[in-house]
């Protein structure tokens, strides 16, 4: 993080800061951080609706989104290769192949929106409190 900020607290600032930093699982700057993203969304204050993802948690969200997103661009790729082939060489296309590499591609595609629909899911279980990734 490029700027740093120093901010005075009484004792019990400090202490509140302390007990939200061990509930939460993270550091005190994570929670400051917290604070103003909140904050910064519409004016909503950080309770007990507010869901954290800590860095490991955001990183395997990211990582399976990606993983999805790279499933379907190769089912999509592999879609343009069999059609690009059936238009420039018709005859060296066999009708079993095309239908083989449909059928790998449609259990593909249909493992994407499965994926995706239980994403939707949980964001849809999350939708009425604030999220925030907390990033080190």
């Amino acid at each position: 993080m490029p700027n740093r900020l120093n901010v005075r607290v009484s004792d019990e600032e400090l202490e509140a800061l302390r007990r939200a930093s061990a509930e939460l699982s993270c550091s005190r700057s994570q929670v400051v951080r917290l604070l103003i993203h909140c904050l910064a969304d519409g004016g909503a204050r950080m309770g007990v609706g507010t869901v954290a993802f800590d860095y490991e948690t955001s990183h395997g969200i990211v990582r399976n989104l990606r993983s999805i997103g790279t499933l379907y661009n190769q089912s999509v790729a592999a879609l343009n290769t069999i059609a690009k082939v059936a238009r420039e060489s018709p005859d060296e296309v066999a009708a079993e192949d095309a239908l083989e590499t449909l059928r790998v591609v449609d259990a593909e595609m249909t493992y994407v929106a499965d994926s995706i629909g239980c994403l939707r899911e949980d964001v849809a279980r999350l939708s009425d409190r604030p999220a925030v990734f907390l990033w080190s």
